[in-house]
């Protein structure tokens, strides 16, 4: 479902293949999805290093 279907004044069916609006619209999203993508990689990177460190730090070693 088209998120403008409901709010545009000039919708009529398959508009937004040739829409400015949609376009735009899209390519915020993409901007966001980019975002969001780089941001949970980030965090995947840093939870990735902290269970090697923690790993490392308790591998082999008895701590009495």
């Amino acid at each position: 479902m088209l998120p403008c279907k409901n709010t545009c004044p000039h919708y009529t069916e398959g508009c937004h293949k040739t829409c400015a609006d949609w376009k735009r619209y899209q390519e915020v999203m993409r901007a966001d999805r980019q975002k969001r993508a780089a941001y949970l990689k980030l965090q995947e990177e840093n939870c990735r290093i902290m269970a090697r460190q923690y790993r490392e730090m308790t591998s082999g070693r008895r701590y009495y």
